[in-house]
């Protein structure tokens, strides 16, 4: 068969390969190389089907073979690498991977993939190197800035992987929805950015309720006292399906230091009257319940007191807002949680002034807040996330103004946000008998 005949052959093959027809491709590549042994093309083009149908033992034999013979093709290395990796071998995945960057460094994608490999290895310092080759190819390339941010995850450098994932984000913006783009911009002082997205999903939708309050925590409007409670069952109601799950991958401490602050304080079991503000899908509920005569759980949210109900835990559950629910003069109570709440809260006094009068005399109250890392002016600011940060020896005077007494303080991480530690501050307080205690 003539050289010509044999060039077709190949030809065919990769016009089925390109039109999806993965079988008929393979079958006719297999065919060129039963009649044309020595086409290294061939057997490149049919290790990357192989590559495509999950086979890289096979992929990594055609490709050694088409490299023995020309090795001055970066794809075909890029490959060998790409097949070693998914075998498990990325020490081998890392060789490959450098050869290609070394005849062709202008593709980002030789760098980050040479990156995930030295991090696979363990060396760390050369996967942050080949990570910042990627972006001297192209400052935009989203991978590059998430292996970044892993790795600055890594040495705690949280300011740099802060950024780097913020860049990641608004480098890919289809695969990112609004909040998270707009949360990125703001991160990376591109506020003007931010706000012209928030002005264009305003144009679409003037009254949501979500835009319109991140419009406020850009910077865009006057911030608001609190949350909009319009806010707060949008947001909510649309995370409630997820909500334990996310909040495990965050690494949420709530629950985990209630029960052991409920276990310190010693208290009797099945004996308090007990109140979980903001209660959610009931996370609290579960460490509060051996503690509790009676339980009730106050949420604006529908959903995520739809699977506070399923837990099981509580006596008795509120749709509503917590002081409007405290305004109506409930039967004073011996115990209040507000966990991960009063974040949706600027000026913390009305709604600490409530909570003190729900109590009794001595009673308790157990919540958290999102801790400022220095003092603020006004004590509180709103963040582009759409919380509220807390100065947290302002607090302490707010607690003492409204009646209640610090018993402790716990000045630790709240949960994670993009892998990094969001400083928290969790307080246990106790109400004084207004007779002079």
């Amino acid at each position: 068969m003539s050289a010509e005949a044999l060039s077709a052959r190949l030809r065919a093959a990769q016009r089925s390969h390109l039109d999806g027809d993965w079988a008929e491709a393979e079958r006719r590549y297999r065919s060129c190389l039963r009649d044309w042994p020595a086409c290294v093309a061939a057997k490149s083009f049919l290790a990357f089907l192989l590559l495509q149908t999950q086979r890289p033992a096979e992929a990594e034999s055609w490709l050694r073979e088409a490299i023995a013979a020309e090795t001055d093709h970066a794809d075909w290395h890029f490959s060998l690498g790409m097949a070693q990796a998914r075998q498990g071998r990325s020490g081998d995945a890392r060789r490959a991977f450098a050869a290609a960057a070394a005849l062709d460094g202008g593709q980002p994608m030789y760098w980050t993939n040479l990156a995930a490999a030295c991090e696979q290895d363990g060396d760390f310092a050369a996967a942050e190197q080949a990570c910042r080759q990627a972006l001297a190819v192209d400052a935009a390339c989203a991978d590059a800035h998430f292996l970044l941010a892993g790795l600055c995850l890594r040495q705690e450098r949280h300011v740099e992987a802060r950024r780097h994932n913020a860049q990641g984000i608004v480098a890919q913006p289809a695969a990112h929805g609004p909040i998270a783009r707009i949360e990125a911009l703001c991160e990376l002082d591109r506020r003007d950015e931010a706000l012209a997205l928030l002005h264009g999903w305003l144009a679409q939708a003037p009254d949501d309720p979500v835009a319109l309050h991140l419009l406020a925590a850009c910077g865009g409007a006057e911030p608001p006292p609190q949350c909009s409670a319009d806010f707060i069952r949008r947001t909510f109601d649309a995370n409630a399906a997820a909500f334990d799950a996310t909040l495990a991958s965050l690494r949420y401490q709530g629950p985990q230091w209630l029960a052991q602050c409920l276990r310190r304080l010693a208290l009797p079991a099945a004996a308090l009257d007990a109140l979980d503000l903001g209660c959610g899908t009931g996370l609290a509920g579960t460490a509060l319940r051996p503690y509790a005569r009676s339980l009730r759980g106050v949420d604006l949210s529908g959903e995520m007191l739809a699977r506070a109900a399923d837990k099981g835990v509580y006596d008795a559950l509120t749709q509503g807002d917590i002081i409007e629910f405290l305004t109506a003069a409930p039967s004073p109570v011996d115990l209040i949680c507000c966990l991960d709440t009063l974040s949706y809260f600027g000026d913390l006094e009305p709604a600490l002034s409530w909570m003190a009068r729900a109590l009794k005399p001595g009673g308790l109250l157990l919540f958290s807040i999102e801790r400022a890392p220095r003092a603020l002016p006004d004590g509180h600011r709103l963040q582009p996330c759409g919380r509220y940060l807390h100065d947290a020896d302002g607090v302490e005077a707010q607690l003492a103004a409204s009646g209640l007494k610090v018993r402790e303080r716990r000045d630790m991480m709240l949960r994670e946000e993009a892998g990094c530690p969001v400083p928290g501050a969790f307080y246990c307080a106790e109400r004084l008998d207004w007779s002079g205690s």
